[in-house]
């Protein structure tokens, strides 16, 4: 068996909803141990979030599989007892609370330090721990609208739009697992522990592309341009034959001058070819004629499965807008391993998605149908306390009757 990434790494994990466990599930599917701390009765309030399917919550299952669940009153201090017990057998503390959440309950980063020196405390929050907004509360809209991303999204003459999933959630977890990942190298060379977080507003902000440099460059914020951008002709989503959407992105005057060729109209062809700035800037300040003429044409002419054909001949971007059924049984995402099925005991046979990062010498993420579950709340309370912190029964037994674990 090939080894994975992070074999050997536990992470000690306090996060919960979606960006802490979403950073926590990749490092658990890179190898990583994950002992999840929860909060009774409850636990993670994902457990209590839609979609459910005979009372279980699929939104829990799919941030939380193959992670190791102890349910642990932190606010009493036998429950801080047995936390810094563990803390001494993990590698990285993994926290998205508000800050100064954990310091009101004694588990600061100076505090945790002391019962290990080597430990990675890795905290990720809306606005961070200083600065004017740090005591804001932010959820994933409230950090897409202020980080600039709604600014930039939907169409000029109407309201702003965040984006359909959680953008600002997914960007800020997978900064934490950078930061996690580059803290543990840092380590390596220092031998010292590392204190670190990550913001999602200042996540969001680092994800505008140009526009930041832009609006620097020219003075004025970049307007809402729905799927407009100026980088070629056609862009834009289409509607085709057989009443499918796709989205075009014709970025060079080569492709430009060979797709409206074969639309029969040489006379825009002869107006706007050219591959310089100056012909560049022309067909950008006409995108919309050109649009709408691609628009019409492609409507009356070609279904979605015959442009999809062209464009794979001319080797330019285009793709059938899919949604997320197709998706599932998608032949390419089949194939590289990012559909998995798993046999879930609550909520029967359903599919996920597997990690992204592919290893060609290693293993990581799932295969198969062999994909580690969700744990019920506490269902590994013993085995921590015995395995990792050496803890009798009668132990355990006085901490279940103090109500220091839940189950």
């Amino acid at each position: 068996m090939k080894i994975k990434p992070l074999s050997g790494i536990r992470i000690l994990d306090l996060t919960w909803v979606y960006a802490g466990p979403f950073a926590t599930q990749i490092l658990g599917d890179l190898g990583a141990e994950v002992v999840k701390i929860e909060a009774g009765p409850i636990g993670d309030k994902t457990r209590i979030m839609p979609p459910f399917k005979n009372g279980y919550s699929g939104y829990f299952a799919t941030l939380n599989r193959g992670k190791k669940s102890l349910a642990l009153d932190l606010k009493q201090e036998k429950g801080r007892e047995v936390f810094f017990e563990l803390v001494k057998k993990c590698d990285v503390l993994a926290e998205n609370f508000s800050p100064g959440a954990l310091d009101q309950l004694g588990l600061s980063f100076e505090e945790v330090r002391k019962h290990n020196s080597r430990i990675i405390y890795a905290s990720a929050s809306g606005f961070g721990s200083y600065g004017p907004y740090s005591n804001r509360p932010c959820i994933d809209p409230v950090g897409q609208a202020m980080g600039g991303l709604m600014s930039l999204t939907g169409y000029p003459d109407r309201s702003p739009l965040k984006t359909g999933p959680g953008i600002a959630d997914a960007v800020m977890g997978l900064y934490l697992v950078s930061g996690i990942l580059s803290a543990l190298r840092l380590r390596d060379l220092t031998g010292e522990a590392q204190r670190i977080e990550v913001a999602m507003m200042d996540s969001i902000f680092s994800v505008l592309e140009e526009n930041v440099i832009k609006t620097s460059m020219e003075g004025e914020p970049a307007p809402r341009r729905g799927n407009l951008d100026p980088f070629g002709v056609p862009w834009d989503t289409f509607l085709t034959k057989d009443g499918r959407w796709v989205m075009v992105c014709a970025f060079s005057s080569p492709v430009f001058e060979e797709l409206y060729g074969i639309m029969g109209r040489q006379d825009l062809v002869e107006k706007y070819r050219g591959d310089n700035i100056e012909a560049f800037l022309n067909r950008a300040a006409n995108q919309q004629e050109l649009n709408e003429a691609f628009a019409a044409w492609l409507k009356e002419n070609m279904t979605a499965e015959d442009l999809e054909n062209l464009f794979v001949a001319m080797d330019a971007p285009m793709g059938i807008v899919k949604d997320v059924k197709e998706l599932l049984d998608d032949p390419h995402l089949k194939t590289r391993g990012m559909v998995v099925v798993v046999n879930h005991p609550k909520l029967g046979p359903v599919k996920t998605y597997n990690l992204p990062i592919k290893f060609f010498g290693a293993e990581a993420g799932v295969t198969g149908e062999e994909v580690p579950l969700d744990p019920d709340l506490g269902e590994h309370s013993n085995e921590i306390l015995t395995v990792l912190l050496g803890k009798t029964e009668e132990e355990i037994r006085k901490l279940r009757e103090d109500n220091v674990i839940w189950t």
